[in-house]
């Protein structure tokens, strides 16, 4: 019966010690908007003529001037690599971000304000 005891307490202690710690790495605090991701990927491609063309339609419905950024360049800018893929739910986010926006000021930053979700490591040998 002892040696049960001692079975349990030490298997408890070994599981507890052993587990892998959660990531717990806080996100950036620079004020940007992050999005949930949903596990549904999508092109580079795709997500950046989605969100530079609500981006657009959302200023000019707005009446603002200037312009947004060019594609594939914006998110290329902002990740550093071609062709990744990036969840679509975070480009969905950024999309219900640009249109909750209701002056010229805060849409203008809105566009660099939202980052949307890359996977890392899914650069093809070329864009498709």
């Amino acid at each position: 019966m002892r040696e049960l005891r001692v079975a349990i307490v030490l298997s408890v202690f070994l599981a507890a010690c052993g587990a892998e710690d959660p990531d717990l790495t806080p996100l950036p605090d620079d004020g940007r908007f992050r999005p949930p991701a949903s596990g549904e990927r999508t092109t580079e491609a795709l997500a950046c003529d989605t969100l530079v063309d609500a981006h657009s339609k959302r200023m000019l419905s707005l009446g603002c001037f200037g312009t947004s950024r060019t594609c594939p360049g914006f998110l290329r800018a902002e990740f550093g690599a071609e062709c990744l893929q990036y969840d679509k739910g975070s480009v969905d986010g950024c999309l219900e971000f640009f249109a909750s926006k209701t002056t010229c000021d805060d849409l203008k930053v809105a566009l660099e304000g939202c980052v949307i979700t890359a996977y890392t490591g899914t650069t093809p040998a070329g864009c498709p």
